[in-house]
């Protein structure tokens, strides 16, 4: 009689657990779908709703379910079908459906999934007005891992032509996007302009001969804009807004040619797809060029000074074959990238990797799976433990083996707010503290201030956030040593709005220790806050000179004071800041930004240039530097 009472009391423990709203729960449907066996052995029906006929196909399977509870009934909201994201040791390139309710059960392709693996965005296939065309849709994660129910994007992002995501940028803020979406505008324009110098040339026209010379020039003059917007790359940019996504700007690639051509149009071109860098800088993309290998052949390019990419240089043989090479996906790593191929052995999905820091060396292309014999889509986290794609027109994610996978990278993930908490939206910057070069450029949301930027690892990075109005806040971070770990990194950053008397810490200013010689990595830095300066001509400058607390209290005010002026100098002499704007203050050990109480805390107390509060723009105001010490080889 015990042993029973100690049974019930368990059952009846278990299913309490289920009974408080919302549940997540492990286990597989059982009867026909009505009921819901747990892992504990616990059984529950299922109310019927949206999702009945989708579990009644699972019908023994094990799943992940979240249920809304009402005592012991669950009304299924989302599920994730086993092997589950979390688990461990699955076998190599494991295939795991994305639930029907997803994508509405509807023909789709080209996954594309964040860096973070938050969002997910997808092509549908769907019937307009007799034709077909293709859709934008897309999915966000629910805080439980479960994802939410697709939708299609609304306007401007699909319109009446085929339009697809070809990569979203860290955060899912910027979408860079297939389609046409100025066209029909610029055609009518071009028509609409070329109507009214007919005109002109008729009533300016001397003589019959002029008039059919004239027009005869003005006739080709035509054509040559009219292939110019039908040549056109079909690539372009949206970005997150408080009003929704904007309307899609075609990047700059003026030179850009496809000399492939539709069998069954030939005015049509075929482009093989592309895919941009998380940096924003880096294109990758198929098309047939005069140098082309085969039919469709990989090339890159990169994000030149005028903002736009030139044409692109071929990969070479090694991953170039006579057929088609297309659907390039460069992982987050900036170093592996797979493409869809019918040249190297079947059509399929294979990768490759760069070698040195070049674009023109790869490793020869290895097939991933011959499970992904068909599939044409591929798309990697910045985790790299899954790749998403698409296979018969269904939505899968596949498990990926250790040698298939691309190197491991740092995602930072933050929020820029307010000094009251508010989100922002600004842009993101990060360059590299060692070579000065920039890296890359992103978008915090404009609702939640949210953002991701992806490092990879061999770098010590700069980044920080600009708002026009706002001062900037900068951090860095130092991973040149190299880690077989993905690793994620979560920051804050508050900017300060330009006031009198505002002040703000920028991490990124650096003296070698018990010296005053400002480092190299330092003038980024100091390069912006000149252009803050002259921007705002009428603040001026406070900079205070710090040191630790370590060695005689006298030597150290004078170094303080020395490092101060050195900052002053630079700004003086480099970018032409007036004496009057700019003054200087040693504080020695006084004043820490952190206490000089411990030897981990004496590298950051002075390690920072410290602080700034900007004067208004109306009124002449001062900024507050505190520069201390610090050995460039220790920031982190």
């Amino acid at each position: 009689m015990k042993i029973m009472l100690v049974y019930i009391i368990i059952l009846i423990i278990g299913t309490l657990e289920l009974i408080a709203g919302e549940a997540v729960i492990a286990g597989k449907v059982i009867g026909a779908g009505m009921y819901f066996e747990t892992d504990r052995g616990v059984v529950f029906p299922l109310k019927s709703n949206s999702l009945t006929n989708e579990l009644m196909e699972l019908v023994g399977r094990r799943i992940r379910l979240l249920c809304d509870m009402n005592r012991e009934t669950c009304t299924p909201r989302r599920y994730e079908i086993a092997p589950f994201v979390s688990e461990k040791n699955l076998t190599d390139w494991t295939l795991k459906p994305i639930p029907k309710y997803v994508y509405h059960n509807k023909t789709s392709f080209n996954p594309t999934v964040t860096p973070d693996a938050t969002k997910l965005f997808w092509t549908v296939l769907v019937e307009y007005k007799g034709r077909s065309t293709q859709k934008i849709w897309y999915s966000e994660l629910d805080h439980h891992g479960f994802w939410k129910k697709g939708v299609q994007m609304g306007e401007p992002l699909n319109n009446k032509t085929p339009s697809a995501v070809i990569s979203a940028l860290p955060g899912g803020n910027e979408l860079f996007v297939f389609g046409s979406f100025l066209e029909n505008k610029l055609f009518a324009q071009l028509k609409s302009k070329y109507q009214r110098q007919k005109k002109d040339l008729v009533k300016a026209a001397k003589s019959l001969p002029e008039l059919k010379k004239e027009y005869a020039r003005l006739k080709q003059e035509y054509k040559n804009e009219l292939e110019k917007i039908q040549n056109r790359v079909p690539l372009y940019k949206s970005f997150k807004t408080t009003m929704g996504w904007s309307t899609p700007v075609p990047i700059k690639f003026p030179e850009f040619y496809n000399l492939y051509r539709s069998k069954e149009n030939p005015m049509h071109q075929v482009f093989g797809g592309s895919s941009l860098a998380n940096s924003g800088r880096i294109l990758i993309y198929s098309a047939k060029h005069k140098d082309s290998r085969g039919k469709l052949d990989l090339y890159v390019s990169h994000l030149n000074s005028n903002g736009g990419f030139d044409i692109g240089k071929n990969l070479g043989s090694s991953v170039n074959t006579s057929q088609e090479e297309m659907a390039p996906f460069l992982a987050p790593d900036g170093r592996t990238l797979y493409f869809s191929s019918n040249g190297h052995n079947g059509l399929s999905v294979y990768y490759t990797k760069r070698i040195g820091n070049n674009w023109n060396s790869w490793t020869t292309p290895t097939e991933i799976s011959k499970k992904l014999k068909g599939v044409n889509f591929f798309s990697i986290p910045a985790s790299g433990h899954w790749a998403y794609i698409s296979k018969k027109g269904k939505l899968m994610m596949t498990r990926l083996p250790q040698k298939s996978k691309p190197n491991p990278v740092i995602v930072v993930k933050g929020q820029v707010v307010n000094e009251h908490g508010r989100p922002l939206g600004s842009e993101i910057h990060y360059e590299s503290l060692i070579t000065y070069q920039k890296k890359g450029t992103t978008l915090s949301d404009p609702e939640t201030g949210k953002f991701s930027i992806v490092l990879p690892y061999g770098e010590r990075y700069g980044f920080f956030a600009h708002k026009k109005g706002y001062l900037p806040v900068h951090k860095n971070i130092d991973i040149r040593k190299n880690s077989k770990k993905y690793k994620e990194i979560r920051v804050r950053i508050v900017l300060p709005e330009i006031k009198k008397g505002r002040e703000i810490t920028i991490n990124n200013l650096f003296f070698p220790s018990n010296k005053y010689i400002i480092s190299n990595e330092s003038k980024l830095e100091l390069d912006r806050l000149a252009q803050i300066l002259k921007d705002y001509s009428k603040i001026k400058v406070l900079i205070e000179g710090h040191t630790d607390n370590t060695g005689d209290a006298t030597e150290n005010l004078q170094l303080s004071l020395n490092r101060a002026k050195e900052v002053a100098a630079y700004l003086r002499n480099n970018h032409n800041i007036n004496s009057s704007r700019l003054k200087v203050i040693g504080k020695g050990h006084k004043s820490p930004l952190v206490k000089n109480d411990t030897e981990a805390n004496r590298p950051k107390a002075p390690r920072l240039v410290d602080q700034y509060g900007l004067g208004s723009v109306e009124v002449p105001g001062q900024i507050g530097c505190r520069a201390g010490e610090a050995n460039a080889d220790e920031a982190h």
